[in-house]
């Protein structure tokens, strides 16, 4: 991240441990009644392992909702579900963050924070949002896997790596909330024709919302590289206006000389 400050590194690392935190005690809320990790089957599979058999992308969705990924005909999807009497698993309202949390903790086989800290268990990040790779999708440097258009054919952000974008809609230097990319992609009109038949995947999501949140804290500390080449040359063009027109005005007003008023006498005598 190349102009990520100090303070905000230090700032997701705090998040980054709060969400191992969150991970823990959502996995034993949300999934503990059904899941175990390592313990053998209980109403549903045991889930060792399971962040290593599926990526990430399908995890969330199944998460979120296993009914429409059954519905899309995903084998795997399907086989669990044929395998489970039938009995989909209940939807989940979670943030991809949230989700990211469980799978970590289950990734870690279920080690708690403290334990993963103290080097007993360390817990194998499955996914890590990285805002270096979402300014490269947001640029268009990194093309979208389904194929849909770069985010700044349509959208500027201040940033001092990312040249000016486009004016079709909302500047995003500082639009960043939660969840941010799918709201808009899946509530814009303009959005959704746009990706409605290339959608982003969960981590091209996860790595733009974090390049947006990183852009949005990064304001304050920001050098105005991305707009003082332009206000250099906007400068520059001013001054030699105003030096043109100084001139004009001057050559306009400017009193005739006696060399003159002698020179013009000679010429009408010849």
């Amino acid at each position: 991240m190349k102009s990520l400050t100090p303070i905000i590194a230090t700032f997701l690392l705090l998040a980054a441990a709060a969400s191992a935190q969150d991970g823990a005690a959502l996995f034993n809320k949300q999934c503990k009644a059904c899941h175990t990790i390592g313990g053998g089957v209980k109403v549903g599979p045991d889930l060792a392992g399971v962040t290593s058999k599926r990526d990430f992308d399908w995890l969330v969705k199944f998460v979120k909702s296993s009914k429409n990924l059954i519905a899309t005909g995903d084998p795997d999807a399907v086989a669990i579900f044929e395998k489970f009497n039938k009995k989909p698993m209940p939807s989940h309202s979670n943030s991809v963050a949230e989700i990211q949390g469980m799978l970590d903790f289950i990734a870690s086989g279920g080690a708690s924070p403290d334990e993963s800290e103290s080097g007993k268990e360390k817990i194998s990040l499955i996914f890590e949002p990285d805002a270096e790779k979402g300014r490269e999708l947001f640029t268009g440097e990194l093309a979208l896997t389904n194929g849909g258009p770069s985010c700044i054919s349509c959208h500027n952000v201040r940033h001092n790596d990312v040249v000016f974008g486009g004016s079709m809609a909302m500047d995003l230097s500082v639009s960043h909330k939660e969840n941010i990319v799918e709201a808009m992609e899946t509530s814009m009109p303009a959005m959704i024709n746009s990706y409605g038949n290339s959608p982003l995947s969960v981590d091209e999501r996860a790595n733009l919302d974090l390049f947006l949140k990183v852009t949005k804290e990064n304001q304050l500390y920001q050098t105005p590289g991305q707009f003082g080449g332009i206000f250099f040359l906007l400068g520059a063009i001013f001054f030699i206006f105003m030096l043109i027109i100084i001139h004009l005005f001057w050559r306009s007003n400017r009193k005739m000389g006696v060399k003159d008023e002698i020179f013009k006498r000679q010429m009408r005598t010849q």
